[in-house]
């Protein structure tokens, strides 16, 4: 047996637990103010709320509703507005309302590898100069933390950053891949 696995049965219970009993819905973090929607393709929003409750998304005048399984949790579905933004999606249950405002519809790119992906825009050729005009307010960031993990995150920590001189350059800065 995986010495590790009554941990993470642990650990994941209680987040799980204090996902359903604080004020639901609650919506994974992954999901912010100034995130980039996938255009053209279905697109889904999660979280957790308590076992039973209907979840409704609002976004650009659609609705798509979900209901929280027997472990709290959701999930909808809905195809995107048209290119372009900025727009705000809604999300309603039945104690709690979350607004996600300057979200655009567009193109989602990931990026991965290892050290490459480390290697800061500061470090770059002219990287003085691209993060001195790195006003870029259609182009979204959103950086994972590097974090050891046996098994895949319940929270995704990070959040969606507009592009600007600032946010290339804060939390160790965007990477110049």
């Amino acid at each position: 047996m995986n010495p590790m696995r009554p941990i993470r049965t642990i650990l994941l219970s209680l987040f799980v637990s204090f996902c359903c009993h604080a004020a639901a819905p609650f919506l994974s973090p992954i999901f912010s103010d100034n995130m980039v929607l996938q255009r053209g393709k279905t697109n889904s929003i999660w979280g957790w709320a308590k076992p039973g409750e209907t979840v409704r998304v609002e976004i650009s005048g659609q609705t798509a509703t979900a209901t929280a399984g027997a472990d709290g949790r959701w999930q909808a579905q809905f195809l995107p507005p048209k290119t372009g933004g900025p727009c705000t999606l809604t999300v309603s249950g039945a104690e709690k309302t979350i607004s996600l405002t300057n979200l655009l519809v567009g193109d989602v790119w990931l990026c991965g590898g290892q050290s490459n992906m480390e290697f800061p825009l500061s470090r770059a050729r002219n990287g003085d100069e691209e993060i001195k005009t790195a006003n870029h307010p259609t182009i979204r960031l959103f950086t994972v933390k590097s974090q050891p993990a046996y098994a895949p995150a319940a929270v995704v920590p990070g959040a969606w950053k507009v592009c600007t001189p600032k946010t290339v350059t804060e939390d160790g800065g965007v990477s110049a891949v």
